[in-house]
């Protein structure tokens, strides 16, 4: 998917590398992208740029607190991502009011 939509996958970090596509924020392989200054998002983030046809900024995706390697601005406010419900509601909560 991702690579229908332009991007380039490599097995290893490299320096010309910007996002990491991870499901566990918790490798050697993420705490080396975070400490370059790399970005770690989840797999819906791929999924849900190729759903839209276009890059969706990465914001929502983000995993683990990888905003803070100073990319934040990287990407374009305009695009927001599709609403997805969350797996983990918490009990008692109540939905966000408009």
């Amino acid at each position: 998917a991702a690579v229908g939509l332009g991007a380039q996958y490599r097995p290893e970090w490299t320096p010309d590398s910007t996002h990491l596509v991870c499901a566990f924020p918790r490798t050697p392989k993420a705490a080396r992208a975070r400490q370059l200054g790399g970005l770690l998002v989840g797999p819906a983030w791929i999924w849900d740029c190729q759903r839209m046809g276009r890059r969706l900024p990465c914001g929502p995706y983000l995993l683990d607190g990888s905003a803070s390697s100073g990319s934040e601005g990287e990407e374009p406010d305009d695009a927001t991502p599709p609403p997805r419900p969350s797996p983990k509601a918490k009990k008692g909560a109540e939905p966000p009011h408009k």
